[in-house]
């Protein structure tokens, strides 16, 4: 039975004290039910505040025995946000726990050597005669599995939650730190500029981006990293920060990934070198109270000095720079410690040498206006140069030491840049935002498509009218998902590992595999139809221009189409986004259902146009 009462937040805001009434709704579920509405996708994550899946094998199979020796558990907390799809909650506290049970159903860890009985009860049952889940030996005792199955699990739902409410009650009841690192508190519920343009930066860098803040909790797990023996959608080994030990495992599991970015975020932002330590995060997050004095005064400056230069300026600046020493790493054929320190004495971290690289990069090419004129001379001048660079140790690094690192870095390395005279602004690098390109589309898949190329994969390769049709649909049908839903259709990714093949056999190319996903690019096809890649990108341009797409899509796909290159390949980027009313391509209507595009139906033209009214 359901039980309610009213509760009462006190919450700071600007100094002042509010108080709010709130009606909580605490009812036990069995976990059964639990995972029926997990599998309808009624759990939903805000990825503003909340932390991604980071329980052990171990702290799954700890909560899993609490439930079958019947003993008590912390209660979930959920909201039933005002503005979210009826039915859905939000999840405020108990991700992990959940995510725990619904794994553990679904067969993809055990406990006491035993897999969960799929069927041990219906919905379980019905998706293992499908085939939608497969069961796992040996199989766990019924009697275990049955009590499992009917533990009630505690809920206490926060309904018609305001945005500003749910997150000061994460705040709150994370506020002990007993599990949440610093940094973690430091984000919950911080909402101002630099918070922003750190997280989303952050989150590109990390490779676990999304195409919306709201995920299903069923999604976390393809944006979550790997953790020891539990198989996510990143592998945690293939993370920039591991890959090339700046950071380890467990700082990373502490969002101290966040803090380093921070850390590059507000220098960038400043006029002039800031210093480097704990209690300057703080302030700039704003996240601890009282906010008074000095502190408010380094939280303002940083938010203005933000908001300036904008986020999104802020976020493409640091790609740029990132993404063009990932592409000296490579050239390097090595990782960015072994280059710093080239007599392999690199087995500690080294946040602090990065920082130098990155901002001694930023200041060439965001402040100077600079790019790489020599990359195989700047390779050779980096390496080993770790020793030359003069970096604070302990917990703070001073602004001046800090700055003179930078500039050190500058004076070794300039002289392999030169002056950005022609900037082209239709051809740029994406590395770190094709990637996270490729891994959001695992969560949203109805707003992205792959295509290997425009060619016909036939023997005397030609032309694909057919496919070029079909893109121009897709780009149509992702633009009425409704207004300003943004969506990306992708030319030069094979959609499975024998399309690669096959380009590679016609063409003579090799494919650049990345999470499952098979980069084979355009240049053959450019090759093969005696054209450069200039001319091909005109010519789909023109192609564009000429079809039947309504307006204003057209105009807008047209001034959006770019050439990108992902290391040595180029890709041809369709970038969507919804207009103010549905498109048509040749008169007819289109829609995604999935990953399929469909024309719709006569019967179905009401519902699309709901979306748009």
């Amino acid at each position: 039975m359901a039980h309610s009462w009213f509760g009462h937040f006190l919450i700071f805001r600007s100094g002042e004290l509010a108080d709010i009434q709130q009606e909580l709704v605490v009812r036990g579920e069995t976990v059964e039910r639990v995972y029926s509405s997990y599998r309808n996708e009624r759990y939903i994550v805000n990825r503003r505040y909340q932390r991604k899946l980071i329980w052990t094998l171990e702290e799954k199979q700890s909560f899993i025995d609490s439930l079958a020796k019947g003993l008590p558990v912390p209660i979930i907390l959920l909201a039933e946000p005002k503005d979210a799809k009826a039915g859905t909650y939000e999840l405020i506290d108990g991700m992990q726990r959940l995510n725990a049970v619904t794994s553990f159903i679904n067969n993809e860890y055990a406990i006491e050597g035993g897999y969960f009985d799929l069927n041990t009860f219906a919905e379980a049952k019905a998706l293992l005669d499908s085939g939608e889940l497969e069961q796992k030996e040996p199989v766990l005792d019924r009697s275990l599995c049955v009590a499992i199955a009917g533990y009630p699990v505690p809920l206490s739902i926060y309904e018609s939650a305001e945005a500003s409410s749910v997150d000061e009650v994460f705040r709150r009841i994370n506020s002990g730190g007993r599990q949440l690192s610093r940094q973690e508190l430091r984000v919950a519920g911080a909402t101002d500029a630099f918070a922003q343009c750190v997280r989303v930066i952050s989150s590109h860098v990390r490779g676990d981006a999304s195409s919306t803040d709201i995920v299903s909790l069923n999604d976390m797990k393809n944006i979550s990293i790997t953790n020891r023996e539990l198989e996510y959608g990143i592998n945690a080994d293939d993370v920039f920060w591991i890959k090339n030990n700046i950071i380890t495992r467990d700082q990373l599991r502490q969002s101290r990934d966040e803090e380093l970015i921070a850390d590059l975020v507000a220098y960038m932002a400043s006029d002039s070198p800031t210093a480097s330590r704990t209690e300057l995060f703080d302030d700039y997050y704003g996240s601890f109270f009282p906010r008074t004095g000095a502190r408010e005064e380094r939280f303002i400056a940083m938010d203005k000095a933000v908001k300036q230069r904008t986020t999104d300026l802020l976020s493409y600046d640091f790609s740029r720079v990132f993404d063009d020493i990932v592409l000296t790493i490579a050239h390097a054929n090595s990782n960015f410690t072994q280059l710093l320190f080239a007599d392999n004495n690199a087995n500690n971290p080294a946040p602090r040498y990065f920082q130098a690289i990155f901002l001694a990069f930023h200041e060439l090419m965001v402040r100077r206006n600079m790019i790489v004129s020599d990359r195989a001379g700047l390779v050779k001048q980096m390496v080993d140069c770790g020793k030359s660079i003069a970096i604070q140790e302990g917990g703070r690094w001073g602004a001046e030491n800090r700055s003179n690192a930078v500039n050190a870095v500058v004076g070794m390395i300039q002289g392999f840049f030169e002056d950005n005279t022609a900037p082209d602004p239709a051809k740029v690098h994406w590395v770190s935002q094709f990637q996270n390109l490729l891994t959001s589309s695992r969560t949203e898949q109805s707003a992205y498509d792959f295509k290997q190329g425009f060619l016909k994969l036939a023997d005397k390769p030609s032309f694909d009218e057919d496919a070029f049709r079909r893109i121009l649909e897709t780009c149509v049908a992702i633009s009425n998902i409704a207004p300003k839903h943004r969506g990306y259709v992708v030319v030069g990714v094979a959609e499975n590992e024998q399309t690669a093949t096959r380009v590679s056999e016609l063409f003579g190319t090799s494919s650049d595999a990345f999470n499952g996903f098979y980069v084979t690019g355009v240049e053959h096809e450019a090759k093969h139809l005696n054209k450069s890649l200039d001319d091909l990108f005109h010519d789909i341009t023109q192609r564009l221009s000429a079809s039947p797409i309504s307006e204003p899509l057209k105009s807008v796909l047209n001034g959006r189409l770019k050439s990108v290159s992902y290391y040595d390949k180029t890709i041809f980027v369709f970038e969507v986004e919804g207009q103010k009313g549905p498109s048509l391509y040749d008169n007819r209507f289109f829609q995604r259902q999935g990953t399929q595009t469909q024309e719709v139906a006569t019967e179905d033209l009401h519902s699309l146009f709901a979306r748009f009214s």
